[in-house]
């Protein structure tokens, strides 16, 4: 039976969380969006992401224990003027958790805080099942953020929360891998419903900016973003999510 992972890219599209060099929402975002797809692509298990317009942490815990997730991931970045990662869970029972995520991060050359305990922090609180959540960086330090800013170092975080969440749910692995050259991509075009591919596809494009739903569903509207994705980025424009349009979005073009 697949696990399910409920990912919870932190603050909302009302909210930007803290701003310095960068935007807290837009990175929280972004590295989500990395993450749900790392795990779809290689990895047994389903997945949910916070809807943008969700901004109460009680409608957000409700949300995801009647789910019945098996891991809360919160993903936000700090402020204040220190430097590195942080691994919070809600106590001492956690700690495990959090040593896991931080292990994945201090793997991809981040340095960390570690992990510490924050019992009155409604998401770990108030979820039923185990969670925690990362401060990526901090904002408002420019060595810091510089180095966890742009889309090939948010992948890799992205990444390494999703190998951390692996590991700690014991996720059984796909065949094919997101790192390698030989990944079978699927061809997505308009009609296809109820799919997980779409739904990473779906959250790729909104990580990089686009105004869509991470439905499944790849309607009308679905095509008309990844049409304009196509045209940003020097692609044939046909509305089908080819080999071509997957490596730019994955970043191997």
């Amino acid at each position: 039976m697949s696990k399910k992972i409920y990912i919870n890219p932190g603050h909302s599209d009302k909210d930007p969380g803290a701003v310095g060099y960068e935007t807290e929402r837009d990175l929280n975002v972004r590295t989500a969006s990395f993450m749900s797809a790392y795990l779809i692509a290689n990895y047994d298990c389903e997945i949910k992401v916070t809807p943008g317009s969700m901004n109460k942490l009680a409608d957000i815990c409700k949300h995801a224990n009647q789910w019945g997730a098996d891991l809360f991931v919160s993903i936000h970045n700090n402020a204040g003027g220190g430097d590195g990662y942080e691994a919070l869970v809600v106590s001492e029972a956690r700690r495990d958790l959090g040593e896991v995520f931080v292990k994945h991060v201090i793997a991809i050359g981040q340095n960390s805080r570690g992990v510490k305990y924050r019992p009155g922090l409604v998401v770990l609180r108030d979820t039923y099942m185990p969670a925690i959540l990362n401060e990526g960086a901090f904002v408002d330090n420019k060595k810091d953020i510089t180095d966890w800013n742009d889309d090939a170092e948010l992948k890799k975080l992205g990444i390494a929360y999703a190998k951390a969440t692996a590991e700690y749910l014991k996720l059984e692995k796909k065949v094919t891998k997101i790192e390698t050259v030989s990944i079978e991509l699927p061809v997505l075009s308009q009609g296809v419903k109820d799919n997980q591919s779409v739904k990473a596809m779906q959250t790729l494009l909104k990580g990089y900016g686009y105004s869509i739903g991470a439905t499944g569903n790849f309607g009308k509207g679905t095509k008309t973003v990844v049409e304009k994705y196509q045209k940003d980025n020097d692609l044939a424009v046909t509305g089908v999510a080819d080999k071509a349009t997957w490596e730019a979005l994955l970043g191997k073009k």
